[in-house]
């Protein structure tokens, strides 16, 4: 049997710690990485959620409507034309608010008991036959898929109209 050396086994070292620095870089480059991709994310909703929400800064519909109650029991057939675009664009704001929580859970840069509290949520609206329809077409892609995946049951909370 032959001896190893004391230079082989230091070198051995070195090669070990080198590798295991390169590793510990790496690792900490995912998750800047995650971090970087979880603020674009964060800046692109915000910056749609700011357009949603410049319409309803001072717009008395827009109060007007959140005093009526919970936006997902207002009846959308019983708003005039304006109130109904004022609605609507809260409507979106909500996809787009829940969306982005949505999209951080992905990342996984949101706990479990925030994420159910927002599935809660998401839930609550889709179960409204009225706004079903405007998160499908406001959500983004990935959005849209999850959104499919859930039940279609819906309530119709207005059954004698149409």
């Amino acid at each position: 049997m032959k001896k190893v050396s004391l230079d082989v086994w230091i070198q051995l070292l070195g090669l070990t710690g080198v590798m295991a620095s390169l590793l510990f870089v790496g690792i900490e480059l995912r998750q800047s990485q995650t971090i970087a991709l979880a603020g674009q994310i964060q800046a692109r909703n915000q910056m749609l959620l700011d357009n949603q929400l410049i319409f309803l800064g001072e717009e008395p519909l827009g109060r007007k409507i959140l005093a009526a109650g919970l936006l997902e029991q207002s009846n959308p057939n019983k708003l005039s034309e304006e109130e109904y675009a004022v609605w609507r664009a809260m409507v979106e704001a909500r996809v787009i608010t829940i969306q982005n929580a949505f999209q951080q859970y992905q990342l996984g840069l949101l706990t479990d008991d925030v994420w159910g509290q927002a599935e809660e949520r998401i839930g609550m609206h889709m179960r409204s036959c009225h706004i079903r329809p405007l998160w499908m077409t406001s959500a983004a892609p990935s959005f849209r898929e999850y959104l499919s995946g859930l039940p279609e049951e819906c309530i119709s909370e207005w059954p004698n109209e149409d």
